[in-house]
């Protein structure tokens, strides 16, 4: 197995997971990372900086990296990365891991997406589609109390290379104009959304052509940022039969096969939560799911492989916390205001706060990154982490 993006959390779930399944695991980029310095990683295969973010040159490092190692598989972890390959898989000389292509691009169109979902059941949030720089946001005033921006691809082609977008969050109309402004016109058309209040919810499934292999799901209970990101803390749950139906109809409407983290704002039990995107890869969160006895990136591997994988039973009520991540959280809580950190009118912050979040992790709950059985990558993130800190970048 060949895994891309070491650096990434979930690179190093993925390695973990696949090398206690019995696999023999590569990874592939410019920097060893946390995936590659785990034990469970065979060898670590360095690429010249940049070289990951260049399509052809990419394709080539992981084409001779499939012929050199024998690989079997690869995995993409970061959409960066399934840009590249996926549209290189006859190319590549091995399986990739991921949909087909084309149906990564629908999956990951959140304008289409946001497009299908309503005849799906799913509901949607409000929104404007600025289609391209020039439309100019003079006909859009901030329509919405509080709002997010939001490129229609989180990866994009700019300059020859494939870079990261991100959202933005909006208060006025000027604080809309000037985030608009600062994105590349290769990241049009932007989704002006209304902001959702309630928790970040996920449906996590792998599909083969209308059918469900796995299933899981999480509720967010911290982010870094606070306001909504990655989250930190996060607990394992049965996603409803009515919205994982729902899920499978809108998967199935965009034609699509593969690993799928359905996300949503809002809150079970109360009505139908409101879609935001699909990560068609493996998510961020990953490790949840697998601590929770739903094992994805092994499941993943052997579906690429033409395998079908063992039903898995969730064990809801799992949690699981990104160590040095809820540090994080707690920081920005001490540090900013509920205003500056863009949270709801109310929400506590300053030390009391701070220190609630990391007095709050129960007896059983997981670690994402530290395992005493493989150290060394929770040591290599804290001397990042602390580094960080020491040059006032974080």
């Amino acid at each position: 197995m060949l895994v891309t993006d070491p650096l990434q959390r979930a690179a190093l779930s993925c390695v973990r997971a696949l090398g206690r399944g019995g696999h023999d695991v590569f990874t592939i980029g410019a920097s060893r990372g946390l995936a590659g310095a785990s034990r469970f990683a065979r060898r670590h295969i360095a690429l010249s900086p940049g070289r990951d973010r260049d399509p052809a040159c990419f394709v080539e490092d992981v084409r001779a990296a499939v012929s050199r190692y024998g690989i079997d598989v690869v995995v993409p972890i970061t959409d960066a990365a399934s840009r590249i390959l996926l549209p290189a898989a006859n190319h590549v000389g091995c399986r990739i891991a991921g949909p087909d292509a084309a149906a990564y691009e629908r999956v990951s169109n959140k304008a289409l997406l946001m497009a299908t979902a309503p005849a799906c059941g799913l509901r949607v949030p409000a929104q404007v589609v600025l289609e391209h720089p020039e439309a100019g946001i003079a006909g859009h005033a901030m329509e919405f109390e509080a709002g997010i921006v939001k490129p229609s691809r989180s990866a994009i082609h700019r300059a020859g290379k494939v870079i990261q977008v991100g959202v933005r969050y909006v208060g006025t109309a000027g604080e809309l104009a000037r985030a608009v402004d600062a994105y590349p016109p290769e990241a049009f058309p932007l989704l002006v959304q209304e902001r959702c209040a309630g928790d970040g919810l996920g449906v996590f499934l792998l599909r083969d052509r209308g059918k469900t292999l796995l299933s899981a799901g999480h509720r967010r209970l911290r982010e870094k940022p606070p306001s909504g990101g990655v989250s930190t803390y996060r607990e394992a749950v049965a996603p409803p039969p009515d919205l994982l139906s729902r899920c499978e109809r809108l998967l199935d409407a965009l034609e699509y096969s593969g690993p799928a983290m359905v996300e949503f704002k809002g809150t079970l039990g109360s009505g139908t939560p409101a879609l935001m995107e699909i990560n068609a890869r493996l998510w961020g969160s990953v490790q949840l799911a697998v601590a929770a006895g739903v094992n994805f990136p092994l499941g993943l591997v052997q579906w690429a492989m033409g395998d079908t994988p063992a039903p898995s039973a969730l064990s809801a009520g799992t949690r699981c916390y990104w160590e040095w991540g809820e540090i994080d959280h707690a920081l920005a809580l001490w540090r900013k205001s509920a205003e500056s950190l863009h949270l709801p009118h109310g929400t506590p912050t300053g030390l009391r706060a701070a220190l609630q979040v990391l007095v709050s992790h129960r007896a059983g709950d997981q670690r994402e990154v530290l395992d005493f059985r493989d150290p060394l990558p929770f040591l290599m993130e804290s001397g990042q982490w602390i580094s960080t800190l020491v040059s006032g970048k974080s």
